[in-house]
């Protein structure tokens, strides 16, 4: 009897010891299955949204800026003397999983509001595989020399942003799209299209823990208009503690989506492109 004693209790405390550990490592592995973290570094590429998020009560402040042809030459500076195009934007986050958004761009004074709603979440454990993020855009351009009516001067987006991390060194998003205009003004051919449909591709490549190289193409898909020719840009961006610079050459003028797919006019393949930048700001208002 004495021996079953003392070699029971001996069993009895490994076994629960056990059971505590195997408990913990289970609580471990569900606390560590979280989102994927940095995708994307900020909510846009050039122009082309991305997945990223901001958390509740955060404000992003973005400044959005381009300007002419560099093909122009030395007599524009290389496209600096033709002006510039200037878009300002504020995004919050009413939650981890929802944003929403107002910004306003110089050229045809277009104002945009912005609602973005995330789906699903890569996590890290590979359970979920991708991000996908819904994003709807609706403008309106105010500038005085359209003699329009208030419907038609909207623009709307509907995107479907579908986005990988691959290990720690390159990310990719595919962006299914519908552009729609209420008014589209004759071209060269006079071929007009008010809907058009496309896909987004952008692209993350990490160099080190504060720079990346990015790129992004929007090609359409249906009822492109004879003279416009699919969007370009590759960019190289540095965050900088608080702040993300991003640097690029971009065929579009304009940073909206919907204009980019469906109102681009010059070949960023044939060297028409443009220089620009974009700052990003974020604040944590509630913290």
């Amino acid at each position: 009897m004495r021996l079953l004693k003392t070699t029971l209790v001996p069993l009895l405390v490994m076994l629960l010891v056990s059971q505590i550990t195997m408990a913990q490592m289970q609580r471990q592995r569900a606390v560590s299955d979280r989102p994927v973290e940095e995708i994307f570094l900020t909510s846009r590429i050039a122009g082309l949204e991305t997945v990223t998020m901001l958390g509740k009560g955060d404000l992003n402040f973005m400044i959005m800026h381009n300007f002419g042809e560099v093909s122009t030459g030395i007599d524009d500076f290389f496209g600096i003397d033709q002006g510039a195009n200037v878009r300002l934007a504020f995004d919050y986050g009413l939650s981890d999983n929802l944003s929403i958004g107002i910004g306003r761009t110089s050229v045809e004074d277009n104002v945009d509001l912005t609602a973005k709603y995330a789906l699903l979440r890569q996590m890290e454990s590979g359970k979920v595989p991708v991000t996908i993020v819904l994003k709807g855009n609706m403008g309106i351009t105010t500038e005085k020399a359209y003699d329009l009516s208030f419907i038609e001067r909207l623009n709307y987006l509907g995107a479907l942003m579908v986005a990988r991390k691959f290990e720690d060194k390159f990310s990719l998003q595919v962006t299914p799209m519908v552009a729609h205009f209420n008014t589209v003004f004759p071209g060269v051919n006079e071929k007009l299209n008010n809907t058009t449909v496309g896909i987004g591709l952008g692209g993350r490549i990490k160099l080190d823990e504060r720079k990346s190289i990015t790129f992004e193409y929007l090609p359409a898909l249906i009822n492109q208009n004879d003279d416009v020719i699919n969007h370009a840009a590759i960019g190289y961006e540095i965050e900088t503690g608080g702040h993300v610079f991003q640097m690029f050459l971009m065929s579009g003028r304009m940073f909206t989506e919907q204009h980019l797919l469906a109102q681009n006019e010059i070949d960023f393949f044939a060297g028409d492109f443009r220089l620009g930048f974009n700052i990003n700001r974020v604040f944590g208002l509630l913290k």
